[in-house]
């Protein structure tokens, strides 16, 4: 998802990116499975999907994915509805993945906040505060952790 961003991408700092989820059951194990795909999608295309972005840190050269995404999608994935006692574990759980927390008040990240809070729908965050973002490579490790627990 990081590599061939349009110029309107690029100009807006942000992809946003449609996954999918298929559940598989094995009758001989009598176990279930779940696999999952993604695609970057138009602006202009968006619908019910399960849709995320992938924000791009101009300072740090790198992609990230904030953690009200990554609930989202895991949500979507699993096809359960956390509490917000599951949201705060996973958040913990996740914690092992190094995020960094985004502040208006800090002078290193101040414009980076300023460029999520300005997303239009699909907004990547819930309420204008600090936000943690994890950097995007991590986000399959991410998500076989999370899952491997429901």
């Amino acid at each position: 998802m990081t590599f061939n961003w349009t110029p309107y991408e690029w100009s807006c700092g942000r992809r946003l990116v449609r996954f999918w989820r298929r559940q598989n059951v094995s009758n001989m194990e009598n176990s279930q499975q779940v696999e999952c795909g993604f695609e970057p999608i138009d602006y202009y295309n968006q619908t019910t999907y399960l849709v995320v972005s992938c924000i791009y840190w101009r300072e740090r050269n790198d992609y990230f994915i904030t953690s009200v995404d990554c609930i989202y999608l895991l949500e979507g994935l699993i096809g359960v509805q956390f509490t917000v006692e599951e949201k705060n574990r996973i958040r913990r759980n996740l914690e092992g993945f190094r995020p960094l927390t985004v502040s208006k008040c800090k002078a290193d990240c101040a414009d980076f906040f300023k460029l999520i809070m300005g997303f239009p729908h699909p907004k990547p965050r819930n309420i204008e505060k600090d936000v943690k973002v994890f950097a995007w490579k991590t986000l399959p490790h991410a998500l076989r952790k999370i899952i491997r627990k429901y």
